[in-house]
């Protein structure tokens, strides 16, 4: 259970200045700016800024702020075939259900919510970048180093949903910017990051007790997406910056500040998280069980954790029950039998009952008790695949009822390790390739891989997919590989993997163009 060791004053006020993250969001004025005239020439409260700063993140954290539909966790691993919508019935969530099924359309609450919270999260970086201009002055660097780094990862949630977008760049910028080319956004992406490194904290050790607690950014946060943003844009792009995803990413390995834990399972932990030495966390959304439900614009619990419990669980010792949403599908736990793999399966599935062939691996006490054979009771009324949610499960009980205090896993030092394999596989460096799967795997005691041409290739896709499941991964890679239309049950190829523009935009943006096949 996560304590509470931040001022709560302190953080509700960097959470509610520059405005309260709950009640505006659906009403984002002109996509990325907010009226008001900053005035460069004011005084300057150093501690304001840094408290301005904080509130920044509240976008990270951002799912059920003001309504359903905001959670990329959720969205993003149902819209993959590592996952199903799950519920009580289609009409549970439909903002869900649409993205498994991808019968997505413009009015849909999840598209709308989307839109406006990472929009939302680009206004507020903006007008903080236009209120406090650069001076020589450590606070300030830094947290204008923070705000673009936030900015850089708000647009990339935007261009990887949305495509083509207005890019305003100020809190001034008018609010009818026609949408540009993704090419243009991944530069000032780019742009934004390679800014926010040169003044963001050297590493986590600078980082204060209230800093880690909410995940501030370092350099090698910055650097860590920066690799990751230049993958995507050689992918799905073909802008060939592998040269400059390698530098990166090699940056953050050869700083030795992060390792891989030794308990795969213990990632997933309120008690090994950034704010307690995990050496593998980069990036993470800060959650508290401090508050509980009626609370407006202050850090909330992790109320996926609550949606993705088991429906009507009684009787399995030491796990809470929850609404049955995000339920893991067959063909990855087979993806885990496949391998082997008993120990990434046991971390990131919990069973009805364990398939025939792997029963024994229950007997040995590789895998957690499955609910039948704990003697559990549950209700499972639609979509059910006889799985769920083990890397978030409810074992961890909130102070107030339904606010996990788990924070997400946003990106981890693995997640670095793959994209070194995939990117040192583009440039032609196969054994290298190889050593960073091999890493991977060992900590999890699965035998090395020795391939080479297309089966490496196949195995770092495989790798990812196993080490990274169920963490908003799958559904990107599928896309810009290539993959979507052949691994995703229900896929629309005439949508290209885009979210719909919402019509509320629609309507008051003459410049906005629907996306294709909506």
């Amino acid at each position: 259970m996560k304590k509470y060791k931040i001022s709560i004053i302190a953080m509700i006020t960097g959470m509610l200045i520059l405005g309260s993250c709950s009640e505006d969001i659906l009403d984002v004025p002109a996509l990325g700016r907010y009226v008001g005239d900053p005035d460069p020439n004011a005084p300057m409260d150093y501690a304001m800024v840094n408290g301005e700063a904080i509130g920044l993140y509240s976008y990270v954290n951002m799912c059920y702020n003001n309504g359903w539909g905001y959670s990329t966790y959720v969205t993003l691993n149902v819209a993959s075939d590592d996952a199903v919508s799950g519920g009580a019935s289609a009409g549970d969530r439909p903002e869900y259900e649409a993205a498994d099924k991808f019968t997505l359309d413009p009015n849909n609450q999840g598209t709308i919510a989307l839109f406006s919270r990472f929009f939302g999260g680009v206004a507020k970086c903006n007008k903080f970048l236009d209120s406090y201009p650069e001076r020589n002055k450590d606070t300030v660097l830094r947290c204008r180093a923070e705000a673009k780094f936030l900015r850089a990862f708000y647009y990339f949630n935007l261009v990887n949903f949305y495509g083509e977008i207005p890019l305003p760049l100020s809190s001034t910028s008018p609010g009818d910017l026609p949408q540009v080319p993704r090419d243009t956004v991944f530069a000032q992406i780019e742009k934004d990051l390679i800014e926010a490194i040169k003044d963001l904290p050297a590493s986590k050790a600078e980082l204060t007790p209230d800093d880690l607690l909410i995940t501030r950014a370092t350099k090698n946060t910055a650097r860590a997406l920066l690799g990751k943003v230049y993958v995507y844009h050689s992918t799905l792009l073909g802008a060939n910056k592998w040269a400059e995803a390698k530098a990166q990413l090699d940056a953050v390995v050869n700083s030795g500040e992060y390792q891989l834990v030794s308990d795969f399972r213990s990632l997933w932990s309120s008690n090994n998280e950034m704010k307690d030495g995990n050496p593998e966390n980069i990036f993470e959304a800060y959650y508290t069980d401090a508050f509980g439900w009626g609370w407006s614009g202050v850090p909330r619990g992790n109320l996926d954790m609550q949606l993705m419990g088991i429906r009507d669980l009684t009787g399995y010792p030491g796990l809470d029950g929850g609404w049955g949403f995000c339920r893991p599908t067959q063909k990855l736990v087979d993806a885990f039998i496949s391998e082997e793999d008993s120990i990434r399966l046991d971390a990131t599935v919990v069973a009805e009952d364990w398939p025939a062939s792997i029963k024994s691996w229950e007997t040995q006490g590789k895998l957690q008790k499955s609910l039948k054979t704990a003697g559990a009771s549950y209700s499972d009324p639609y979509d059910g695949t006889g799985y769920w949610n083990g890397k978030y499960r409810q074992d961890e009980h909130p102070i107030n009822a339904q606010m996990y205090a788990q924070n997400e896993v946003i990106m981890r030092y693995s997640e670095v390790l793959l994209l070194l394999a995939e990117t040192e596989y583009r440039l032609g460096n196969e054994a290298k390739a190889r050593d960073y799967i091999n890493q991977v795997r060992a900590r999890v005691k699965l035998a090395a891989k020795n391939s080479s041409g297309e089966q490496l290739w196949n195995d770092i896709v495989k790798e990812k997919q196993l080490e990274l499941a169920l963490e908003s991964v799958r559904y990107w890679d599928l896309i810009r590989w290539n993959m979507a239309a052949t691994e995703i049950p229900n896929f629309r190829v005439d949508r290209k993997g885009l979210w719909p523009f919402p019509l509320n935009q629609l309507a008051v943006d003459p410049n906005l163009k629907q996306n294709p096949g909506y």
